[in-house]
């Protein structure tokens, strides 16, 4: 069975996350009547044996790869990597060279303060996984991107990404909506770490992101609230009592 992918729809036909930036970022008129948000909404299928170009096709819901210099020159230098799960796959204190597209399984940006280690966020298929700080300044990343399942990624170089970005036109608009998503969804996970109390934290994942909840270990769930896993089990037992 085939992933069902929806890749733009206009404002107001948004869902939480771009109501979110609907209602916190775009503060003018014309731009909210005429932005466009990227949003992928994928059912499960296997994705064995898949091409690079079969991974695109899934990916923004293309019965062709558009024939144009850009996606030529994305097919011809893109990389398809698989990887078991709890490899390291972008290393910390280096700077980050690759932009992945997740096509399957689940990822996390992570760092380790002490012996503690904090999970920022995760990145679920159709997401764009990189360290941004590190990839626009050219600095070192403290973070390093890890696999939380086995996945599957379609990886670029930094220095391809930024010419789509800054100079394409189908496929750097593409890219620019998907980081306007990621700016969103960033404001809105640090909102929900210092605003929400860790019951609501929880029922927030569960609400929202349903294949973490269901997918990732309570220990790395865990790293990402703030607390360790027993507390997390903890909370879901009396959640569930109480439901």
């Amino acid at each position: 069975m085939h992933k069902q992918v929806n890749v733009f729809f206009k404002v107001p036909n948004y869902t939480f996350i771009e109501r979110f930036f609907y209602r916190n970022l775009c503060g003018c008129e014309h731009l909210k009547s005429s932005l466009y948000l990227h949003c992928i909404t994928y059912k499960s299928f296997s994705v064995k044996n898949k091409s690079l170009e079969d991974h695109l096709r899934v990916l923004f819901n293309f019965n062709e790869i558009p024939q144009d210099e850009e996606w030529s020159s994305l097919i011809k230098n893109a990389r398809l990597q698989s990887f078991k799960k709890n490899e390291v796959i972008l290393k910390s204190n280096l700077r980050h060279s690759d932009v992945l597209f997740v096509a399957e399984g689940i990822l996390a940006s992570e760092f380790t303060a002490g012996e503690k280690t904090v999970i920022g966020r995760f990145f679920r298929p159709g997401n764009l996984c990189t360290n941004f700080d590190s990839l626009l300044h050219q600095t070192v990343s403290r973070y390093q991107i890890v696999s939380i399942t086995s996945c599957t990624v379609i990886s670029m170089t930094a220095s391809d990404f930024r010419e789509y970005y800054n100079n394409g036109i189908s496929l750097g608009k593409i890219l620019r909506n998907i980081v306007l998503e990621i700016i969103a969804e960033d404001i809105l996970i640090t909102d929900v770490k210092l605003l929400y109390g860790k019951n609501e934290m929880i029922e927030f994942i569960r609400t929202h992101y349903p294949d973490i909840a269901q997918k990732v270990p309570f220990k790395y769930i865990a790293q990402f609230l703030g607390i360790t896993p027993e507390s997390y089990s903890r909370i879901l037992k009396q959640s569930h009592h109480n439901s």
